[in-house]
């Protein structure tokens, strides 16, 4: 697929997007270190990540990348090629080129967080070493440019059911990332987010998830090339109708105007991650709502 200018300045210029997948009911969204080459969207993660395994099961997905005001919403469907797997190595040589100069174009371009990967080597969990390796691929469906927005700094909010100190880290972190099922697909837009007795606001820059529908808000705070100093947290859940702005408005400092429509997210799963450790929680809210039900 070829890629408007725009689009291609965007991806050109921004070292890590945001990967959704449809895992269940509810959408996972987790940073990911990339490259495009070959009309095709390139990463490589461990055979045991949760990707992976999703991506195997059902390979629909989305990849944003943001540019600040413009980001790029890729989204299509993954392949998964594993070094170990036979069929796997006779699919990416009948591929031709294409696969060879997408690692190429891949180990290239994100040369710093490879050294970050390599001197992390001797920390690194089993799964994560680079034997256990894959690359996954996403074949491009559509391509859109999107709205993006300036994010001031804001004030602290504490993302729900994550250990103390993922939660404190990512506190003060202004741009959120909303995600939801729309055509069979995920998308993902940049968002502005709050906490707020429990409660989560999420107000996406541009499209609105319908009320009912499952969907997630990521926050997340990435290193530069050190992918054992990146922190984030997925909350997955169910999205409902909200009309008050004023708690968003003033965690921004910005006039209620300026804040797009906000929906309010019920948490039912929470997935957090400090470099490669790896956590996932129910809040309390959502025990007490599966008891209430039966």
């Amino acid at each position: 697929m070829k890629l408007t200018r725009e689009a291609s300045a965007i991806l050109g210029g921004t070292t890590i997007g945001m990967l959704a997948l449809r895992s269940g009911r509810l959408p996972l969204v987790n940073p990911a270190v990339f490259s495009f080459a070959q009309g095709s969207l390139w990463v490589t993660t461990s055979r045991y990540a949760a990707k992976t395994i999703i991506a195997r099961k059902d390979p629909r997905a989305a990849f944003l990348v943001d540019g600040g005001r413009r980001a790029v919403l890729l989204r299509g469907t993954l392949e998964v090629f594993d070094p170990l797997n036979l069929s796997n190595d006779i699919r990416a040589i009948l591929d031709g080129p294409a696969y060879f100069l997408g690692l190429a174009g891949y180990a290239l371009r994100n040369a710093p967080f490879v050294a970050g990967y390599a001197l992390d080597l001797a920390r690194l969990p089993r799964e994560w070493m680079p034997y256990n390796r894959v690359v996954l691929r996403l074949r491009l469906g559509d391509a859109d440019t999107v709205e993006g927005a300036p994010f001031p700094a804001a004030q602290a909010a504490r993302v729900p059911a994550v250990p103390a100190e993922v939660s404190r880290r990512l506190a003060g972190v202004s741009r959120g990332y909303a995600c939801w099922i729309e055509g069979g697909l995920p998308v993902i837009r940049p968002a502005f987010w709050e906490v707020e007795r429990g409660q989560v606001s999420v107000a996406p820059t541009s499209g609105r998830p319908r009320a009912g529908s499952p969907g997630a808000l990521v926050v997340e705070l990435h290193h530069w090339f050190r992918p054992s100093l990146m922190v984030g947290a997925c909350v997955r859940g169910t999205f409902v109708a909200a009309t008050e702005k004023d708690a968003v408005a003033e965690r921004y400092g910005i006039a209620l105007a300026e804040v797009p429509p906000v929906m309010e997210l019920k948490p039912e799963r929470v997935t957090s991650w400090r470099g490669f450790a790896v956590t996932t929680s129910v809040p309390k809210s959502a025990r007490t709502l599966r008891v209430a039900e039966g």
